[in-house]
């Protein structure tokens, strides 16, 4: 599959495809979330469904068999898998470990230790996760590419 971007008067997405399987649907999902803006997801807490801003999760972390979403201020149970977490989220959050995806748009520092893990904190959140050196450059890439887009 390729992917190419071509500067026009008029903006347009066409997807070109030999089938509509799945792949290419979660693309279409993924396209169109980006178009409709901030959107949300489900999550639970309190015997409730929240509705959340996806931008508003500050990242994920597995943990006893459960997902937990964290914001600034609260944690949801999230009724999802991580790996289909990767897939329903926005550009801005990716796998930091194998137990944690995060948001980098609401990083505010990393801390990285010269043997095994570092350490990331959050703008406006006394909350941190630990990323792993598996996952470091790839990591630092994202940021500096979020950062070079705005």
């Amino acid at each position: 599959m390729r992917i190419r971007t071509e500067l026009a008067d008029t903006d347009e997405i066409v997807i070109r495809c030999r089938e509509r399987n799945s792949k290419i649907r979660a693309v279409e999902e993924a396209i169109a979330d980006v178009l409709r803006g901030d959107s949300e997801i489900v999550l639970l807490g309190d015997g409730r469904e929240h509705f959340v801003p996806k931008s508003d999760v500050l990242y994920f972390e597995s943990f006893d068999g459960k997902v937990y979403a964290h914001t600034a201020d609260e944690v949801y149970t999230a009724p999802y898998k991580l790996f289909e977490l990767e897939s329903i989220m926005p550009p801005t959050f990716i796998r930091v470990s194998k137990s944690a995806i995060a948001n980098i748009g609401k990083i505010s520092s990393l801390r990285r230790e010269l043997v095994g893990n570092g350490e990331m904190t959050f703008k406006d959140s006394d909350k941190k996760v630990y990323f792993s050196r598996a996952y470091y450059k790839l990591l630092q890439y994202r940021i500096n590419e979020m950062r070079l887009e705005k």
